[in-house]
């Protein structure tokens, strides 16, 4: 059997980009649909619907799946591991405070919510706090696994050297690190929405077919041909050209919020994070 990879990056915090890749290595199987969401909304439908989700008979090295709601979902380590005592577990963070304004425009774009400033949108879903409290987050997961079956990577890090974080990432898969994929760079998930969300779901249905049969790297060259690449540019609305930045007391105060669970993450992790708001408050 396949060794396993569970991604439970939070949500904006380049997760798309990593199933991506994954997808785009040829050890490496990738589920139907990206995000299952088995061990926290769908765990009721059993280890048989969830190992569905995976190509039948794959003889790559590895499994992946990716669902940021594992993260947040305090039931979803203890099942996961349950499931599979030796899952290797890959969890991707970002910036708390730039991942909640993310989660703002996504909820637009998504047509839950009417185009507002981020403080509204803020007041009405708790969820853009509470998705980036990572220490508590993340506990149950460090209690489930042993922390050689998890790695931490940072979105920061992956829009420095997305090649360098590639090898990194494959690396923890155990599969061929070496591997070059073609959609390195490729930005995903836009902060955009369409004007027209028939071409879009159109294209996208497109794209989707070709990742199901294996074909990431192909789409990616067909994504940049000039007819494909105008017509994704002409079906653009730019959120953020929609909705003004957070205000400075807004900032202040999310940088406030946060200060103490990530103290708490730095601890838990033994790292640095490269996140600037709070390492000059630790200078300081």
């Amino acid at each position: 059997m396949s060794a396993q990879v569970l991604g439970i990056g939070g949500q904006k915090c380049a997760s798309s980009w990593l199933h991506a890749i994954a997808g785009s290595h040829p050890q490496i199987a990738i589920s139907t649909p990206k995000e299952v969401d088995f061990f926290s909304y769908y765990f009721d439908r059993g280890y048989k619907w969830y190992n569905g989700h995976f190509p039948p008979g794959s003889e790559k090295l590895v499994r992946f799946e990716s669902s940021p709601s594992y993260m947040i979902d305090p039931r979803a380590a203890a099942r996961a591991a349950a499931y599979n005592p030796d899952l290797q577990v890959l969890a991707l963070l970002r910036d708390p405070i730039k991942r909640a304004f993310s989660n703002h425009m996504h909820e637009i774009i998504k047509g839950h919510i009417e185009v507002c400033t981020f403080e509204e949108g803020m007041k009405n879903n708790p969820c853009y706090l509470d998705q980036g409290l990572y220490a508590k987050h993340l506990r149950p997961w460090f209690a489930a696994f042993p922390r050689n079956q998890i790695k931490v990577m940072f979105a920061e890090d992956i829009s420095a050297d997305a090649a360098g974080s590639a090898v990194e990432a494959f690396k923890f898969m155990g599969v061929d690190p070496t591997f070059e994929s073609e959609i390195l760079t490729e930005r995903r998930n836009e902060s955009d929405r369409a004007k027209y969300p028939v071409v879009r779901k159109t294209l996208r249905a497109g794209g989707d077919w070709l990742r199901r049969q294996g074909l990431e790297a192909h789409l990616a060259r067909v994504k940049k041909t000039p007819l494909i690449s105008k017509m994704m540019a002409a079906n653009s609305i730019q959120v953020r050209d929609e909705i003004p930045p957070m205000t400075d007391e807004t900032h202040a105060m999310l940088v406030s919020y946060f200060a103490q669970d990530v103290t708490e993450l730095r601890d838990l992790l033994g790292v640095d994070l490269p996140w600037k708001a709070w390492t000059a408050e630790k200078a300081a």
